[in-house]
This record gives C-alpha cells, structure tokens and sequence, in this order.
C-alpha cells in the first residue's frame, strides 16, 4: 500500500508492534527498572551527553554502582566509569535501552539520555525508565519537523512527555520558557525546579554553568550530597577548555560550533568566543544536510542576522542543501558539493569574475576559509563523513 494510507498504516503497525513488545517481553525489562533505587532521564535539545556523564560521575563518587547511556552520534554505555560502545545496525530503536540495561543490571542507579526527537518517541524514552527525576536541560530551535517551528511548541512537546510521578529539572535560561513550563507541570501536579545560579555567587552568567547546575539539583533531589562548589567551578572550566578557540600551526583561529546544531546555543558560543577578540566577525562555514531542512532554515535566518549587524564577512557552504542555503541569504556565499569541490559564490561575485576553484579535501576547504582573513566558525552539522575529516584536519594542525 502506498500513499497516504500506506504511511498510516505502516505507523500502526510500529505502533501495534510497540504495545506487543512492551506487553510482552517488556515485561521483564520494567521489573529490572523498578528494582534500581535512583533513575534519571536527560532531555532537551543540546548538551545532554555531557549531563550524562558528568551526573553518572557524581553518582559514582557517592558510592553507587551506575549504569548510563548516551545516545547520538557516538552512542555508549557506561558500568560505572567503564564505557563500551553500542553497535547499531540500521535504524535506531527504542528497544536498545532494554537490550543495554538487561547486560549491566543490578544497579544501583540508571542516568539515561533521552534518545527521542518526537513528542511520542520523548515520552516513551522517558517512560522506559520511569524516572524519579527528569533534566529538562533546555529548550532549543532543532528537530522543528518533529519537535516545532517555535520554542513555545516545542516547550509544549517537552511539558507533555514526563511521566506524572517525576520531579522536572530545568537548566533553560530563558524566564519565559521556564514560566510557561511552571505552569504546565503545576496544572499536571508535576513537581518543577529551575536550576539558577546564586544571583550573588560566582557562576551567574557564566557560559554553560546550568550544565553543572542542573547535575547538582537533581543529586539533591535524589536524597544525596550536593556538588561542591569547587566541583562545579571544575567542571565549567573543562566545558571552557573544550568550547575555546583552536590555534592553528600556519595562524589562524577555528571553532567549532556545529556540535551546538540549533542557533540559540551556537549564537551563546559564539558570544563567549568573541569576548576576548579585538573584532568580532568571523567567517561562518555551514555545513547542510538534507535530512535536517528545518535546521538549514534557521540558520539561513542567523546568518542573516550575523551580516545585517556587521558580525560575519563572507560566508562558506557545504553540503546537500548549501545551493539551497546561498538562494536564501542576504550574503555573499562561497559553495561547495559533498565532495568538497566550490560549486559556486553569489551572483554578483561571478559577474565579478569569481574564479571556479576546486578543492580535493576538508584541509583546503578549511583553507579557503582561513584565507579570509577571520576566524573560522563552524556552524550547523557535525554528524558527516566530512565534518568528521575536517575535525581530524583541526586536531592534526592545532597548537597544544
């Protein structure tokens, strides 16, 4: 069957197939997740992983044998501070997490990134775990084709996705958001903290500090210590050291802010970046994909805004959908093909008589850029065959 009804039919069936899975074989999974004492959830759009490990780390160091999970582009499970990576094969699915604990269990306390991208993937996530305490980390512009177009839809996606018995930590800095979400969960009789630094304590305003904040939170609603604040402080200094700028052999500074994917987080990055640069404007470099149209929308949207208030010089694109990208910016675009060959730069740059060069590599892509004369940016995606050879070329030509 195609079409429409073919579509709906073929969600039934996942879904039917779900309903079978849990009623059934599921069965055994909930009983192991019902035995562990302590069990948290981690959702939001960015940083997850890092609140994984940093909260498995904390639970370790409280005596507690622990079992954690990324998921993404590098998925892992952790026994304690044992890592071991996660073969997928195909399509990733939900099922994974029973598969991943059954192999570690007992435990004493499970830290569980929420691997869903859809309001009914997000609740079923958080479900499989029945989570005493849920990290709401933030509300970000990503995912917009399953999640939302705005951050008022997609706080409502997040409000609807926790079980009723757990305890909602928000690390968000944006007040609304966080009103809105009060309100929500006072209505479902969902208990609901925002982890804010002490308006007279040392991380107020400092990049990434929630992070740290909403690790401590949930250790006290877990009944068990809080971090210290030197721990705290030690652990933003290590989120600073990776999110600094790197220093090339040759000159030049890169960063890269496409691990950041939606354009509030890579705009916050990009502000820390610049705080201690005599000029601010960068070169932005997109990288697109065609599964993430959505996402390449937005950040025609920031490159924009980057131009209109004097913040980036030309601009660089790769990718599937960078042709895509350069007929939708006020800017001027150099191009590139996924085999990282210039397609193009604007309109007015070829009447200028813009020469059609060619690249072999990420190394002379990232050269092209640098030749600009400002810092590189990297904005947009990271999870490519390409991205991943530029991040080699950096780590091989950075400055310890």
């Amino acid at each position: 069957m195609t079409g429409p009804l073919g579509s709906l039919a073929r969600k039934a069936s996942r879904l039917l197939g779900d309903v079978r899975h849990f009623t059934g074989r599921g069965r055994a999974h909930f009983e192991r997740v019902e035995s562990v004492p302590h069990r948290v959830t981690v959702s939001g759009v960015r940083g997850k992983s890092t609140v994984v490990q940093w909260l498995n780390e904390a639970l370790v160091d409280r005596g507690l044998e622990t079992y954690a999970k990324e998921t993404g582009n590098h998925p892992i499970s952790y026994h304690n501070l044992d890592a071991d990576e996660i073969e997928r094969e195909g399509v990733t699915r939900l099922y994974e997490n029973e598969r991943e604990l059954a192999d570690y269990w007992p435990v004493d306390a499970v830290v569980a990134e929420n691997q869903g991208i859809r309001e009914y993937t997000t609740r079923l996530a958080n479900e499989l775990f029945d989570p005493q305490v849920v990290v709401l980390l933030n509300v970000r512009r990503d995912h917009q084709s399953t999640l939302g177009a705005t951050l008022p839809d997609i706080a409502r996606v997040f409000a609807r996705t926790v079980p009723e018995d757990a305890h909602v930590v928000s690390g968000d800095r944006n007040d609304a958001i966080n009103g809105y979400l009060r309100r929500e969960f006072e209505a479902q009789g969902i208990d609901f903290t925002v982890a804010k630094p002490d308006p007279d304590g040392p991380f107020v305003d400092v990049f990434g500090a929630r992070s740290a904040l909403v690790v401590d939170e949930a250790l006290r609603i877990l009944g068990l210590d809080p971090l210290s604040a030197e721990t705290i402080e030690s652990l933003v200094t290590d989120l600073h050291s990776e999110w600094s700028w790197n220093r090339l052999r040759g000159g030049g500074l890169v960063a890269n802010g496409a691990m950041m994917n939606d354009i509030e987080s890579t705009e916050l990055l990009r502000q820390y970046l610049v705080e201690r640069l005599d000029d601010p404007t960068v070169t932005p470099f997109v990288f697109t994909r065609r599964d993430r149209a959505g996402r390449t929308a937005a950040f025609v949207h920031y490159v924009d805004w980057l131009t209109e208030n004097g913040l980036a010089g030309r601009v660089h694109a790769a990718g599937s959908h960078a042709e895509t990208f350069r007929r939708n910016v006020d800017a001027e675009v150099v191009t590139y093909d996924e085999e990282s060959e210039v397609a193009s730069a604007t309109s007015e740059s070829r009447a200028a008589g813009a020469a059609r060069q060619s690249t072999a590599d990420a190394e002379q892509v990232l050269d092209a850029c640098l030749d600009e004369g400002n810092p590189v940016y990297l904005v947009g995606n990271t999870v490519h065959d390409f991205m991943r050879d530029l991040e080699d070329v950096l780590a091989d030509r950075t400055i310890e």
